[in-house]
């Protein structure tokens, strides 16, 4: 009686094939806008790893 009552409650409930022509425009745009996030992101890691290869050559100057 036990596994009847929880049978209808699968965690794993499929998916409904109706209407994937609207979530594939909306993966375009999400994919688009992580491409753009991952290359700001490297941009300023770049950014700030020259900033501080820059100070440590400017300090290694002064204490040398």
């Amino acid at each position: 009686m036990f596994y009847i009552q929880l049978k209808d409650r699968r965690w794993n409930k499929p998916e409904s094939p109706g209407n994937k022509a609207a979530f594939t425009c909306k993966r375009l745009e999400v994919e688009a806008i992580n491409e753009k996030s991952s290359k700001f992101a490297l941009l300023k890691t770049t950014e700030y790893i020259r900033n501080i290869q820059q100070a440590y050559y400017l300090e290694f100057r002064l204490f040398c």
